[in-house]
C-alpha cells in the first residue's frame, strides 16, 4: 500500500505536494527495480529517523533520499540505442524542478550527483551523511549483504556473467582500494570493517565464477 509512504512524503513536502509524491512512489516502484525500489527508499527514511540527532537539516536528506534514485534506468540508453543522461544526472535535474525551495534544490541536486561515485568530491555534515546512508547496505551482516548482491545481479540479468562481473568488480574494488569505505567517522567505525569484508567475499566468488544470486 502506498497510503502511509504517501503521508511520509507529506510529512516532508506538504499536504500541496500529493501529485509529486504519487508520480515519485510510482517511479520507485517501477518493475525493473529489485534493489533500488520502495524497499531502499523505505529504509532510507527510516535510517534518517534513526539518526536523526546527528541531521542538522531533515528536509535536505529527506528530499535527497527521495529523489536520489527517482530515475533508474538498467543500461542507460533509450529503445532506439541512443545514450541518455546518466540515472543520477537526470534525478537531480528532477529534484532542481521539483524542489520549491531553489536553494534546497540546487543542494540536493548536488548531493545526487555526488552518489554516482560515493567516494569522489567533498562533502561534509549531513551530505555526508546522506552518501554513507545510501551505502550502508555493504556494510550489513552477510546474510543482509547476499541477498542485496543478489538483488544488484538479478537488476542487471540482461546482461551475461562475464559482463557483469567486470563492471561489478570495478565498482568493488574501488572501493576496496580505499582507506576508508565511509566519509562520517560514525559508519566507518559501526560498518567498514564488514563492508570491507563483505565486498572481498563478493569480489572472490565472482573470481571462482560463482554470481551472488540468492
Amino acid at each position: 500500500m502506498s497510503a502511509p509512504l504517501l503521508q511520509r512524503w507529506r510529512a516532508l513536502a506538504g499536504e500541496g505536494a500529493d501529485a509529486l509524491g504519487q508520480t515519485l512512489i510510482q517511479a520507485w516502484d517501477e518493475p525493473h527495480r529489485v534493489y533500488h525500489d520502495r524497499t531502499h527508499l523505505i529504509w532510507l527514511l527510516d535510517e534518517a529517523e534513526r539518526r536523526a540527532a546527528l541531521i542538522e537539516d531533515m528536509r535536505f536528506v529527506g528530499y535527497a533520499i527521495w529523489f536520489h534514485d527517482a530515475i533508474y534506468v538498467i543500461g542507460g540508453r533509450e529503445t532506439d540505442g541512443s545514450v541518455w543522461p546518466d540515472n543520477e544526472a537526470r534525478s537531480a535535474a528532477w529534484a532542481r524542478a521539483a524542489i520549491p525551495d531553489a536553494a534546497l534544490a540546487e543542494r540536493v541536486g548536488h548531493v545526487i550527483e555526488m552518489t554516482r561515485k560515493h567516494h569522489e568530491g567533498v562533502a561534509s555534515g549531513d551530505a555526508a551523511l546522506f552518501l554513507d546512508m545510501d551505502i550502508a547496505i555493504l556494510g550489513q551482516p552477510w546474510e543482509i549483504y547476499c541477498a542485496y548482491a543478489a538483488a544488484i545481479r538479478r537488476e542487471f540479468a540482461a546482461y551475461h556473467d562475464g559482463a557483469y562481473a567486470a563492471g561489478r568488480g570495478r565498482f568493488l574494488e574501488e572501493q576496496l582500494e580505499r582507506p576508508r569505505t565511509f566519509r562520517t567517522d560514525v559508519y566507518e567505525r559501526e560498518l567498514g570493517e564488514q563492508a570491507r569484508a563483505n565486498m572481498r567475499w563478493e569480489c572472490e566468488e565472482m573470481r571462482r565464477g560463482r554470481m551472488v544470486k540468492g
